[in-house]
């Protein structure tokens, strides 16, 4: 797993947002953006900008804007990240919209060995029902 020590969950949610609409459209505009992270275009504008200049994306204004491979490694990581942490969040019976909003929490401050070790348990806990139920049990009590 990939994680930007000196960068901000800002600059990974602007990585992750550009790779989910570059995958589902195609291509990820200011607009697009704007949009996506209720932010203003003048806002997208200058993350892009900074963005390109540390290597994350090229951009070519009026065309829209595509990620490095540098930039889709940081994506990629981001939703995984955000997958293993929702899903753990889920089998332990936290409600969708509190398990969403905890998910944005946590996935850009957790740390990669704490992120490994929640995915082999969720591994597990697949595996595993009988003791994802008792968990789920106890945790209810």
């Amino acid at each position: 797993m990939i994680h930007l020590k000196k960068e901000t969950s800002r600059l990974e949610d602007y990585l992750e947002a550009i790779y989910r609409l570059s995958h589902d459209k195609g291509y990820a505009s200011t607009v697009d953006l704007s949009d996506m992270l209720k932010v203003k275009p003048p806002t997208v504008s200058g993350m892009v900008g900074n963005l390109a200049k540390k290597g994350y994306l090229a951009h070519e204004p009026y065309r829209g804007m595509k990620l490095t491979e540098k930039g889709e490694k940081v994506a990629r990581s981001v939703i995984s990240r955000h997958g293993i942490i929702s899903e753990f969040l889920s089998m332990i019976g936290v409600e969708e919209v509190t398990a969403h909003q905890d998910t944005e929490g946590i996935e850009h401050y957790i740390q990669p060995i704490t992120v490994h070790k929640i995915a082999r348990l969720v591994e597990f806990l697949r595996k595993n029902p009988k003791h994802l139920r008792a968990i789920r049990d106890y945790i209810e009590r």
